[in-house]
């Protein structure tokens, strides 16, 4: 069966971009979040409690305070021990030496200003500025501690900015998947308007509506496909042109996984809606009575 060709190219390639730019759209939201959750959990990994401790502590009581931080439910497991590292004061000052290349005792003579520190690994679960503040708390009343210091900063802003983020994106898809939802619907209208007299013939002589949909499905399919394919390489081309700016990031972006699931997402959300959208379109324009065709 052909219908006749009274849409124009220009509609079809109207279609495609749109498809082409709710992909390309996809894309960059589908990045934002891999890397996001890539570096959040790479910073996860490195929130730290320190524990910086009184002069005052001799090597029993230093032992007694490290027993125990190994016994807190908060502290981490790491191949099989306790991710705990305790750091003396001198190595402290040797540290800050060789990467400030300031020599403190130049200014305060012979006196290491520097404390004892126990650096606390947290498990992931105690890993939210709420669990970080009950942390903090019970560890500074203990009087062994002159100190504690927590990543706060960093858990309070990019959350938030994360979220902030991540609405804004959602409603962009919505509005833009709205958008092309109209643009197919009214094309397929049009279509069907024109070829009105040969789709109630063809009703009339017992043709299924599966029958008369097939056609308009394998476009769907088409516009989809190649819409999400466009997208994908845009969006892929924009990702390589921040990637020469910013080298660090080409090895997430173009990792081969990483590509795999983006093409996934780009090429196969848009297919999938194309032909959700068109199939509902037609049903619904198939179910019009046939005198309200012409």
């Amino acid at each position: 069966m052909k219908y006749s060709k009274s849409r124009p190219q220009s509609t079809q390639l109207t279609l495609v971009m749109s498809m082409a730019s709710l992909a390309f759209i996809l894309a960059i939201f589908f990045q934002l979040f891999v890397s996001v959750k890539t570096w959040g959990e790479e910073i996860k990994s490195q929130m730290k409690v320190y524990v910086y401790l009184s002069d005052s502590l001799n090597t029993a009581d230093l032992a007694s305070t490290i027993t125990y931080f190994k016994g807190r439910p908060y502290l981490n497991q790491k191949d099989l021990k306790p991710e705990l590292e305790f750091k003396s004061k001198a190595q402290i000052a040797s540290e800050f030496l060789k990467t400030s290349q300031e020599d403190y005792q130049a200014l305060l003579g012979e006196e290491n200003p520097f404390k004892n520190c126990l650096i606390l690994g947290v498990k992931d679960e105690f890993k939210d500025e709420s669990s970080f503040k009950k942390i903090v708390a019970e560890i500074q009343s203990r009087p062994e501690v002159y100190e504690v210091t927590y990543p706060n900063t960093f858990i309070g802003s990019l959350l938030g900015k994360i979220k902030a983020v991540g609405y804004v994106g959602l409603l962009l898809i919505v509005l833009l998947g709205l958008f092309v939802y109209i643009q197919l619907a009214n094309n397929i209208r049009l279509h069907i308007h024109g070829n009105r007299i040969l789709i109630k013939t063809m009703q009339l002589l017992g043709s299924t509506n599966g029958f008369i949909i097939k056609p308009y499905l394998l476009n769907a399919l088409f516009v989809g496909f190649l819409g999400g394919l466009t997208g994908f390489l845009l969006a892929d081309g924009a990702f390589y042109y921040f990637s020469i700016s910013i080298p660090e990031i080409s090895s997430l972006f173009f990792e081969v996984n990483n590509q795999v699931q983006l093409a996934g997402v780009c090429i196969g959300f848009c297919t999938l809606f194309s032909l959700v959208a068109s199939f509902f379109s037609i049903s619904s324009y198939l179910k019009i009575q046939h005198t309200n065709l012409f």
